[in-house]
Order: structure tokens, then C-alpha cells, then sequence
């Protein structure tokens, strides 16, 4: 049988719990921070780095994960990771000034990027390979559905209590994650061989992943700036890439990627991740600009998404151990692709919320089958001290693409807008009786925009039908990816 044992659910449901908070207070913030410029008196700019900071950090302290846990144990890492994410929490909560604010929310993604990547490590290492798309039915939920349901929690915490509410909400569940690893994961021991931790490395991979997600991401600054620090942190992850294929015991064994079951299916994680994280600034944009309507309804309007994802996870990891990646992330695929390309035949400045809802249940239902599918058979022959790297590497590949994706798009549909308005673009449309007679021009602008979306998905989904699964190695017999040198 490939159920879970009763115990590895509880394992399951205590690493859901710790990913949901992590990946909640990436989004749960957005809403807010219009109020946060009212309360500090602040203007956006600096505003937005409440958000920034979390980010950022976050990107920073996932390649760590794989150094920290071979030296001092999954576990033991895992749970000061919540202790400091439960702390920082409160300390944001309880914030007397922005710098105070923006210094815990750093303290935050430090310990929210270590969570994640850790929580995989624990969950691929407690069942064997081949029920392993079990375990990530329940563990990878949260890393599909929080990054939805945020806006919508912070903005019934924001209407209902306060801003503090935003972060003092995640301490009790973060506080009972704990409680969990302490009563239900197994202690494991450090690695036997004690490596000298690759600090070059980190030197070189950690400001490299961060300009990178800052450059993409921080549209305060010029496009010149933009494009200098993107250029900067890509050269120094291309020397740490080159530097740590033939490193002996680097941060990250990228090596991994040479591996055609790891490597094909990164690139398909990246290819989707990019164009649908990217698209999702769209949906808002539609709702609050072109047609009227506040925040909250816009946050509604992503509901059915996460719905169509739930449902899907509880389905995909049977259909995956009888039918195999291909089959199930293909028809992800397809079915994200059509319901995309719905999207944009029925978009129009009156199109009904019903149907669009309707279409974001099939969009969240293929999502569903992709993501979670995808990373399980990316990591299905890992083992060991490769697990642990292939589980900083999916989600950080995943989040730099999602930062990728934000700005392309970002920047795609503000040129469409500037070009539909006379210059004008979003800024100037604040007001819904401006939109009005561009309606059509605006909507135009959303259709063409998802055609780049659709592209590169169209891409994700040759990757995948051409990428021929490989066996399962045991967990006796694990496939460990060398150097050629």
C-alpha cells in the first residue's frame, strides 16, 4: 500500500503548517500597504519595503538550507527556523517604527526561507521514493494556495482588527508547528563528513540570487539601474555555477542539473512558474482599474483557484503513481494552457465574475497537477546530501522565476497601457470614470499580454511531453550526481 502511516501524516500536517506561514506573509502584506504609508507617513517607495525586505531575505537564506542541515541536522535547523519566524513575527507585530518594522520582517524571511526547502528535505527523507507524491499531497499545498489566499486573510485582518494583526496572526500556528516537530519528527544527526562550508560560494550565490530578485522586482528604480543589478547577480551566479561544478563540497550542488530527470523537470517548474505567478498582477489590475471594483473583490475573484489547486492535489498524487509525470503534467499543462487562452477569448470590460471564476477553477485544477507533480519527479532518484540541494535549488529556481515573470509581465502590460492611454497608464487611471471610455484599449492590452503568457507555457509543455521518465532508484541504491571533472 502507499498510504501514509498515520505518523508520517502527522509529519506531513506539522510541515504544512510551518510552509503556510512562511509563504502567507509573502502575500498577506499587499493589501496593507497603503495603510502602512497613512500610518508612518511614508511614501510607497520606502513602504514597499516591508515587503521587499521579507522577499529578499527569504531568496537569500534558501541556498543555506542544504550547508546548515548537513552540519547540524534537518531538524534541529528546521525548528530554530519557526522559533525565529514565531519571534520575528510578534517583533513585527508589535513594530514602533518602520525601521523596527522593516528590520523584522527581515528577520522573518531569513527564517521563512529556511522552511520550506527544510520541510522538503523531512518530508522526501521520512517515505520512500515511490510514496513521495503522497507526502507533498499534503506538504506542497500551501506553497500553491497561500501565495492566493494572502491577500484575501490580510484584507478581512486589515478591515477587521489592524496592520499588527498582519504578522501577530502567524505566531500561534508558527508556535504549534513546534510543538509538532518536537513530539512527532525524528532528531537526525549531522552529517558524518564535516566539510569545510563553502563560504566563496555563499559569497558569490547569495548577493547573486538577490540582485536578481531585487533588480526584477523593485520597479521604483530606473530600467538602466534594473538591468545593472540583474546583470551583476547573473554573472556572479554564472561564477558559482561554474566554480561549484567542480567544487568537492559546494553550497549547492548544481551538478544536479546535469541529471536529465532533475534537470528537465526545474526547467518545466521554471517555465510555468515564470508566466503564471507573472500573470496573476493581471486579474487585479482588470478588476480594480478597468472595472471598478475594490481589493477585496479582486482577492474573491482568486478564490476558485485556489479551490480548483486543493481539489487537484488530492487527486494528482494517486494519478501520478499509476500514470507517471508525463501524463499528469502534461494535462496540467493543457488545461492551464485552455483555460488561459479562454480567458482571453472571453475578456471584455463586462464579462461576467461568474465565468471567470469558472475559468480560474480550471486554471488552479491545472496548476495543481503541475507544480506539486512536477517537484516530486524532479526529486524522485534523490537521496541524502542531494536531496537536500535539490530541495533549496526547486524552490529557489521557482521564486526567481516568479520574480522573472512578475516584472516581464509587469512591464508588457504597463507598455500596452501607456501605449493605449497616450502615455498615461495605470497611475492615471486611478480614478474608474478615466478608464471608461478606454475600456476596450485597456482589455486589449490584458489579451495581448497573455499571449506571452500563453508562449511560454506552450514551451513548458514540449519540455515536459519530451522529457522520457527515468526509473526510481531505491533509497538503498540512491542516484548521487558527480562531478565530471
Amino acid at each position: 500500500m502507499n498510504r501514509l502511516t498515520a505518523q508520517e501524516l502527522r509529519i506531513a500536517a506539522v510541515i504544512a503548517l510551518g510552509g503556510l506561514m512562511a509563504v502567507l506573509d509573502t502575500t498577506i502584506v499587499a493589501v496593507a500597504l497603503p495603510r502602512f504609508m497613512t500610518t508612518f507617513s511614508a511614501s510607497l517607495t520606502t513602504i514597499q519595503w516591508v515587503a521587499t525586505a521579507y522577499a529578499l531575505a527569504m531568496v537569500a537564506a534558501m541556498p543555506l538550507a542544504a550547508t546548515m542541515a548537513q552540519r547540524w541536522g534537518t531538524r534541529r535547523v528546521y525548528l530554530v527556523a519557526l522559533l525565529v519566524f514565531a519571534a520575528a513575527s510578534a517583533a513585527a507585530g508589535a513594530a514602533g517604527d518602520l525601521g523596527w518594522l522593516i528590520a523584522a520582517r527581515a528577520v522573518q524571511g531569513l527564517a521563512g526561507g529556511l522552511i520550506n526547502p527544510l520541510g522538503m528535505t523531512i518530508g522526501f527523507g521520512t517515505v520512500d521514493p515511490a510514496r513521495r507524491s503522497r507526502m507533498t499531497t499534503i506538504t506542497g499545498l500551501p506553497l500553491l494556495v497561500g501565495p492566493i489566499l494572502g491577500p484575501v486573510l490580510g484584507g478581512f485582518l486589515l478591515d477587521s482588527l489592524s496592520w499588527r494583526a498582519l504578522f501577530f496572526i502567524t505566531v500561534p500556528p508558527a508556535l504549534l508547528a513546534v510543538v509538532g516537530v518536537l513530539r512527532w519528527i525524528p532528531a537526525d544527526a549531522p552529517s558524518a563528513e564535516r566539510s569545510p562550508i563553502d563560504l566563496l560560494g555563499g559569497l558569490l550565490l547569495v548577493p547573486g540570487v538577490v540582485a536578481v530578485a531585487y533588480g526584477f522586482s523593485e520597479e521604483a528604480l530606473g530600467w538602466g539601474a534594473r538591468v545593472a543589478i540583474v546583470v551583476a547577480g547573473s554573472a556572479l551566479m554564472a561564477v558559482f555555477t561554474r566554480r561549484s561544478w567542480h567544487h568537492r563540497a559546494p553550497l549547492l550542488n548544481v551538478r544536479l542539473l546535469r541529471d536529465r530527470t532533475f534537470g528537465r523537470n526545474t526547467a518545466v517548474l521554471v517555465l510555468y512558474a515564470a508566466p503564471y505567478f507573472g500573470s496573476m498582477l493581471l486579474m487585479p489590475a482588470y478588476v480594480q482599474v478597468i472595472r471598478g471594483d475594490s481589493p477585496m473583490v479582486s482577492a474573491l475573484l482568486s478564490v476558485p483557484g485556489a479551490l480548483g489547486m486543493g481539489i487537484t492535489i488530492q487527486f494528482a498524487a494517486r494519478v501520478l503513481e499509476r500514470f507517471g509525470p508525463r501524463i499528469v503534467v502534461g494535462t496540467g499543462l493543457s488545461l492551464a494552457i485552455i483555460a488561459t487562452g479562454m480567458t482571453m477569448f472571453v475578456l471584455a470590460p463586462d464579462t461576467p465574475y461568474p465565468v471567470l471564476a469558472i475559468l480560474g477553477v480550471f486554471q488552479g485544477a491545472g496548476t495543481g497537477a503541475i507544480m506539486m507533480p512536477t517537484i516530486v519527479s524532479a526529486g524522485r532518484n534523490l537521496h541524502g546530501s542531494d536531496l537536500a540541494s535539490g530541495s533549496a535549488i526547486l524552490p529557489l529556481a521557482s521564486t526567481i522565476a516568479s520574480a522573472v515573470g512578475t516584472a516581464v509581465v509587469s512591464a508588457v502590460f504597463t507598455g500596452l497601457i501607456a501605449a493605449a492611454t497616450g502615455g498615461r497608464g495605470l497611475a492615471a487611471l486611478s480614478d474608474p470614470s478615466a478608464s471608461t471610455g478606454l475600456a476596450e484599449e485597456l482589455v486589449s492590452s490584458y489579451r495581448v499580454t497573455l499571449v506571452g503568457v500563453l508562449a511560454v507555457m506552450v514551451i513548458a509543455l514540449v519540455v515536459r511531453l519530451k522529457t522520457r521518465p527515468a526509473p526510481v532508484a531505491s533509497a538503498a541504491e540512491p542516484t548521487t550526481v558527480r562531478s565530471a571533472a
